[in-house]
């Protein structure tokens, strides 16, 4: 008989709940370029402020940098525990969470700040699911697990 490890099926959920918010950032993304035009003809080759509303979402500006992109990035962060490949640079490493309450910590800043603003009822749904990690990493920890699972990933 195999034995139930609440720390893996914990790592898996919010792999699963990451990998979620990660389609939500890319839907997020796709829904705000649509209808979104690169004007050519009717700019002239030096006019300032032509193609404007790309910098709706191409922005380096922090209050559209945070807006806009925060679902793909916290999504992204949240797989990179897990997936090796993922973890661009140095700074992933120093972001990521190493115990159960971390781990609780993460989750809980993707549902608030990563998931219900977004893409209406289905970033609700995916908040809650990050909101059931939550609780699933709080009773990894009252049940022993110290430091993060990480689940055997081939990339």
């Amino acid at each position: 008989m195999s034995s139930c490890d609440v720390g893996v099926i914990t790592s898996c959920l919010c792999f699963i709940a990451s990998l979620f918010t990660t389609l939500q950032g890319i839907a997020y993304l796709i829904l705000r370029l649509e209808g979104l035009d690169m004007r050519w003809e009717e700019c002239s080759f030096f006019e300032q402020d032509c193609n404007y509303p790309w910098r709706g979402i191409f922005s380096f500006r922090p209050n559209i940098l945070f807006d806009v992109w925060t679902p793909l990035l916290l999504g992204v962060l949240g797989m990179s525990i897990h997936v090796m490949a993922l973890r661009f640079c140095a700074l992933f490493q120093s972001l990521l969470p190493a115990t159960y309450i971390h781990y609780a910590f993460f989750m809980a800043i993707t549902a608030l700040f990563g998931n219900v603003g977004y893409i209406g009822q289905c970033g609700v749904i995916i908040a809650i699911l990050s909101g059931v990690a939550v609780l699933f990493c709080i009773l990894a920890r009252l049940l022993g697990e110290g430091s993060v699972k990480l689940l055997q990933t081939k990339w």
